[in-house]
């Protein structure tokens, strides 16, 4: 994955998303981005031209290949709370359904 180079006085490291700045002069909006895999930070405001370089190749890239990332798949949520006592065997026995 592509990351984008922050400034910290004098050091220099690696940030964990580029600003909505940087996004945009590299010619796509944020939700493009994002579904190109480009990892967008809100809360940065600055713009370094080497970000923007750096994205405007990666997107070019990803367009030729077709680059989408995938959508999570969602699994479904266990149950919560008391657990249904029609069919088990406490629950047959509750309800006198014969032996259980």
């Amino acid at each position: 994955m592509i990351s984008p180079i922050v400034k910290r006085g004098a050091r220099v490291k690696t940030g964990k998303g580029f600003s909505i700045d940087e996004v945009k002069e590299a010619g796509v909006n944020v939700g493009e981005a994002r579904h190109l895999g480009v990892p967008v930070d809100q809360r940065r405001s600055t713009s370094y031209p080497e970000n923007v370089e750096a994205l405007n190749k990666w997107i070019a890239e990803a367009r030729k290949e077709g680059f989408r990332v995938p959508k999570p798949k969602q699994t479904s949520k266990g149950q919560r709370g008391r657990a249904f006592r029609g069919l088990t065997s406490s629950g047959k026995k509750m309800r006198a359904l014969g032996k259980a």
